[in-house]
C-alpha cells in the first residue's frame, strides 16, 4: 500500500514538470569573451618581428631595429582597423612626414597567428617585398585582439 502514495506523488511530478517544463528554461552563464594580457599582446608583436627578422636574415638582409613612430602609427592603425572592422592600408605619407622618414612600407594581416601571419605575408609578392627590402631599417609592429581575432599591422621605415 505504500506504494500507491509514492506512485501518486511521482504521477503529480510528471504531470507537474509537464505544464510548468515549457515555462523552464535553463541557460548557462554568459561566455566571457577572451582578452588577451599586455604580456600576450606584447609576445605576439615581438614574434612577428622575431620570425620578420627571421626571414630577412635567411636571405642575408639585416634585421630590423625596433622604432617607436613606427610603432606609434602601426599602434594607431590596428587598433582603428580592429575597432571598424575596416581592413584597408592608410596613406604612406603620414608615416613619412610623421616620422622624418624618407621610406615608409605597411603590411597588414588579420586572422592569423604571430608565425602564421609572417608565412602568409612571405607568400604574398607586396608584403614579401616589403619584409625583405633592404632600404628599410626600422619597425613598428601592433596587434589587437577584437571580434575574436588578431589584427596586426607592421610599420616599416627608413630614416
Amino acid at each position: 500500500m505504500r506504494s500507491r502514495p509514492l506512485a501518486l506523488a511521482r504521477r503529480i511530478v510528471l504531470v507537474a514538470s509537464l505544464l510548468v517544463g515549457p515555462g523552464i528554461v535553463v541557460t548557462a552563464a554568459p561566455a566571457q569573451a577572451y582578452t588577451p594580457t599586455a604580456a600576450t599582446t606584447a609576445a605576439y608583436e615581438a614574434r612577428v618581428i622575431y620570425q620578420i627578422n627571421v626571414q630577412r636574415v635567411k636571405y642575408v638582409h639585416g634585421k630590423l631595429g625596433t622604432g617607436t613612430c613606427p610603432d606609434k602609427y602601426a599602434e594607431s592603425w590596428a587598433a582603428y582597423l580592429a575597432r571598424t572592422r575596416a581592413f584597408y592600408h592608410r596613406d604612406m605619407t603620414t608615416i613619412l612626414v610623421g616620422c622624418s622618414a624618407t621610406r615608409a612600407a605597411e603590411n597588414l594581416a588579420r586572422g592569423y597567428s604571430a608565425d602564421g601571419t609572417v608565412v602568409a605575408w612571405m607568400a604574398s609578392a607586396g608584403h614579401r617585398a616589403n619584409v625583405l627590402d633592404g632600404s628599410l631599417t626600422r619597425i613598428g609592429v601592433a596587434a589587437v585582439y577584437a571580434n575574436g581575432q588578431w589584427t596586426v599591422d607592421a610599420s616599416f621605415t627608413r630614416g
